[in-house]
Protein backbone atom coordinates (compact mmCIF):
# COMPACT_ATOMS: atom_id res chain seq x y z
CA UNK A 1 0.00 0.00 0.00
CA UNK A 2 1.32 3.37 -0.87
CA UNK A 3 -1.39 5.68 0.42
CA UNK A 4 -2.36 6.25 4.02
CA UNK A 5 -5.87 5.09 3.22
CA UNK A 6 -6.72 1.49 4.03
CA UNK A 7 -7.94 -0.78 1.25
CA UNK A 8 -11.52 -1.92 1.60
CA UNK A 9 -12.10 -5.46 2.79
CA UNK A 10 -13.82 -7.93 0.47
CA UNK A 11 -16.68 -9.49 2.45
CA UNK A 12 -17.51 -12.28 0.02
CA UNK A 13 -13.88 -13.29 -0.59
CA UNK A 14 -13.11 -13.54 3.12
CA UNK A 15 -16.41 -15.25 3.93
CA UNK A 16 -15.73 -17.85 1.24
CA UNK A 17 -12.15 -18.40 2.47
CA UNK A 18 -13.39 -18.99 6.03
CA UNK A 19 -16.07 -21.37 4.79
CA UNK A 20 -13.54 -23.29 2.66
CA UNK A 21 -11.27 -23.65 5.71
CA UNK A 22 -14.16 -25.11 7.72
CA UNK A 23 -14.65 -22.19 10.12
CA UNK A 24 -17.93 -22.26 12.00
CA UNK A 25 -17.84 -18.69 13.30
CA UNK A 26 -19.48 -16.25 10.87
CA UNK A 27 -17.44 -13.45 9.34
CA UNK A 28 -19.46 -10.54 10.78
CA UNK A 29 -19.03 -11.90 14.33
CA UNK A 30 -15.33 -12.47 13.70
CA UNK A 31 -14.84 -8.93 12.38
CA UNK A 32 -16.85 -7.45 15.24
CA UNK A 33 -14.65 -9.26 17.76
CA UNK A 34 -11.48 -8.16 16.00
CA UNK A 35 -12.69 -4.54 16.10
CA UNK A 36 -13.64 -4.79 19.77
CA UNK A 37 -10.18 -6.15 20.60
CA UNK A 38 -8.56 -3.45 18.45
CA UNK A 39 -10.43 -0.76 20.39
CA UNK A 40 -9.15 -2.04 23.71
CA UNK A 41 -5.66 -3.35 23.01
CA UNK A 42 -4.59 -2.79 19.42
CA UNK A 43 -3.44 -5.28 16.79
CA UNK A 44 -1.68 -7.65 19.20
CA UNK A 45 -4.86 -7.96 21.27
CA UNK A 46 -6.91 -8.54 18.10
CA UNK A 47 -4.55 -11.35 17.06
CA UNK A 48 -4.85 -12.96 20.50
CA UNK A 49 -8.66 -12.65 20.42
CA UNK A 50 -8.79 -14.17 16.95
CA UNK A 51 -6.52 -17.07 17.95
CA UNK A 52 -8.70 -17.73 21.01
CA UNK A 53 -11.88 -17.50 18.92
CA UNK A 54 -10.65 -20.03 16.37
CA UNK A 55 -8.74 -22.28 18.80
CA UNK A 56 -11.56 -24.80 19.18
CA UNK A 57 -12.37 -24.97 15.48
CA UNK A 58 -11.05 -27.85 13.42
CA UNK A 59 -9.87 -25.89 10.42
CA UNK A 60 -8.60 -27.89 7.45
CA UNK A 61 -5.42 -27.53 5.41
CA UNK A 62 -6.58 -24.25 3.85
CA UNK A 63 -6.33 -22.58 7.27
CA UNK A 64 -2.82 -21.30 6.47
CA UNK A 65 -4.22 -19.31 3.55
CA UNK A 66 -6.98 -18.00 5.79
CA UNK A 67 -4.37 -16.90 8.35
CA UNK A 68 -3.00 -14.39 5.83
CA UNK A 69 -6.53 -13.19 5.07
CA UNK A 70 -7.27 -12.77 8.78
CA UNK A 71 -4.05 -10.87 9.37
CA UNK A 72 -5.05 -8.56 6.52
CA UNK A 73 -8.44 -8.17 8.23
CA UNK A 74 -6.73 -7.03 11.44
CA UNK A 75 -4.25 -4.67 9.76
CA UNK A 76 -6.84 -3.09 7.48
CA UNK A 77 -9.42 -2.72 10.27
CA UNK A 78 -6.84 -1.10 12.55
CA UNK A 79 -5.88 1.39 9.84
CA UNK A 80 -9.52 2.20 9.09
CA UNK A 81 -10.22 2.83 12.77
CA UNK A 82 -7.15 5.04 13.08
CA UNK A 83 -7.91 7.14 9.99
CA UNK A 84 -8.98 10.71 10.66
CA UNK A 85 -11.34 10.56 7.66
CA UNK A 86 -13.56 8.07 9.55
CA UNK A 87 -13.32 5.40 6.86
CA UNK A 88 -14.18 2.56 9.21
CA UNK A 89 -17.23 0.41 8.44
CA UNK A 90 -18.32 -2.93 9.91
CA UNK A 91 -17.68 -5.80 7.50
CA UNK A 92 -21.20 -6.82 6.49
CA UNK A 93 -22.98 -8.24 3.44
CA UNK A 94 -23.77 -5.81 0.64
CA UNK A 95 -27.09 -4.01 0.33
CA UNK A 96 -27.96 -6.54 -2.39
CA UNK A 97 -28.05 -9.40 0.13
CA UNK A 98 -31.46 -10.46 1.47
CA UNK A 99 -32.66 -8.24 4.32
CA UNK A 100 -32.75 -11.16 6.75
CA UNK A 101 -29.08 -11.94 6.03
CA UNK A 102 -28.14 -8.28 6.53
CA UNK A 103 -29.99 -8.07 9.87
CA UNK A 104 -28.49 -11.35 11.12
CA UNK A 105 -25.02 -10.17 10.08
CA UNK A 106 -25.39 -6.85 11.94
CA UNK A 107 -26.58 -8.71 15.04
CA UNK A 108 -23.62 -11.12 14.82
CA UNK A 109 -21.22 -8.21 14.28
CA UNK A 110 -22.46 -6.47 17.44
CA UNK A 111 -22.23 -9.73 19.42
CA UNK A 112 -18.65 -10.21 18.24
CA UNK A 113 -17.77 -6.62 19.14
CA UNK A 114 -19.13 -7.10 22.66
CA UNK A 115 -17.12 -10.32 23.01
CA UNK A 116 -13.95 -8.70 21.69
CA UNK A 117 -14.29 -5.69 24.01
CA UNK A 118 -15.19 -7.76 27.07
CA UNK A 119 -12.60 -10.50 26.79
CA UNK A 120 -9.78 -8.13 25.83
CA UNK A 121 -10.62 -5.63 28.59
CA UNK A 122 -10.72 -8.47 31.14
CA UNK A 123 -7.43 -9.94 29.89
CA UNK A 124 -5.71 -6.55 30.00
CA UNK A 125 -7.35 -5.30 33.20
CA UNK A 126 -8.78 -2.27 31.40
CA UNK A 127 -11.81 -0.30 32.55
CA UNK A 128 -13.65 2.41 30.60
CA UNK A 129 -12.52 5.98 31.24
CA UNK A 130 -14.70 8.26 33.38
CA UNK A 131 -17.48 9.91 31.40
CA UNK A 132 -17.09 7.37 28.62
CA UNK A 133 -19.97 6.69 26.25
CA UNK A 134 -18.94 3.04 26.30
CA UNK A 135 -21.66 1.87 28.71
CA UNK A 136 -24.50 3.26 26.62
CA UNK A 137 -22.98 1.98 23.40
CA UNK A 138 -22.47 -1.49 24.86
CA UNK A 139 -26.10 -1.52 26.01
CA UNK A 140 -27.26 -0.52 22.53
CA UNK A 141 -25.02 -3.15 20.90
CA UNK A 142 -26.43 -5.80 23.24
CA UNK A 143 -29.90 -4.86 21.99
CA UNK A 144 -28.74 -4.94 18.37
CA UNK A 145 -27.15 -8.37 18.93
CA UNK A 146 -30.67 -9.70 19.51
CA UNK A 147 -32.07 -8.09 16.36
CA UNK A 148 -34.02 -10.15 13.88
CA UNK A 149 -36.98 -10.02 11.56
CA UNK A 150 -40.44 -11.23 12.47
CA UNK A 151 -41.84 -14.12 10.42
CA UNK A 152 -43.97 -11.71 8.39
CA UNK A 153 -41.00 -9.40 7.74
CA UNK A 154 -38.79 -12.35 6.75
CA UNK A 155 -41.50 -13.58 4.37
CA UNK A 156 -41.77 -10.11 2.82
CA UNK A 157 -45.31 -9.51 4.12
CA UNK A 158 -44.43 -6.62 6.39
CA UNK A 159 -42.04 -3.72 6.58
CA UNK A 160 -39.39 -3.84 9.30
CA UNK A 161 -39.82 -1.30 12.09
CA UNK A 162 -36.30 0.03 11.63
CA UNK A 163 -34.04 1.53 9.00
CA UNK A 164 -31.11 -0.85 8.61
CA UNK A 165 -28.86 1.78 7.04
CA UNK A 166 -29.34 4.03 10.08
CA UNK A 167 -28.49 1.18 12.45
CA UNK A 168 -25.37 0.37 10.45
CA UNK A 169 -24.33 4.02 10.57
CA UNK A 170 -24.94 4.12 14.32
CA UNK A 171 -22.70 1.07 14.75
CA UNK A 172 -20.01 2.57 12.52
CA UNK A 173 -19.91 5.88 14.39
CA UNK A 174 -20.20 4.22 17.81
CA UNK A 175 -17.20 2.01 17.13
CA UNK A 176 -15.18 5.10 16.22
CA UNK A 177 -16.25 6.72 19.51
CA UNK A 178 -15.24 3.63 21.49
CA UNK A 179 -11.92 3.49 19.62
CA UNK A 180 -11.19 7.10 20.54
CA UNK A 181 -12.37 6.72 24.17
CA UNK A 182 -10.18 3.69 24.78
CA UNK A 183 -7.14 4.96 22.86
CA UNK A 184 -5.01 5.73 25.89
CA UNK A 185 -4.02 2.18 26.72
CA UNK A 186 -3.81 0.79 23.23
CA UNK A 187 -0.68 -0.04 21.25
CA UNK A 188 0.06 1.96 18.10
CA UNK A 189 -1.59 0.75 14.88
CA UNK A 190 0.46 -1.52 12.61
CA UNK A 191 2.53 0.07 9.85
CA UNK A 192 2.35 -0.87 6.18
CA UNK A 193 4.37 -3.95 5.42
CA UNK A 194 3.67 -3.99 1.68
Amino acid sequence: MTSSSAAPLDYERLRDALTAAGAVVVLPELHGGVCGALCVGGAAAARRWLADCLADERLDATAAAVADELDELIVTSAKMLDERELEFAPLLPSDDAPLEEQVEALAAWCQGFLNGIGSTAAAEGRTPPEGSALGEIMHDFAELARAGLSEDEAAGRGQPDFALAELQEYVRVSVQIVFEDLGGGRAAPPRDVH
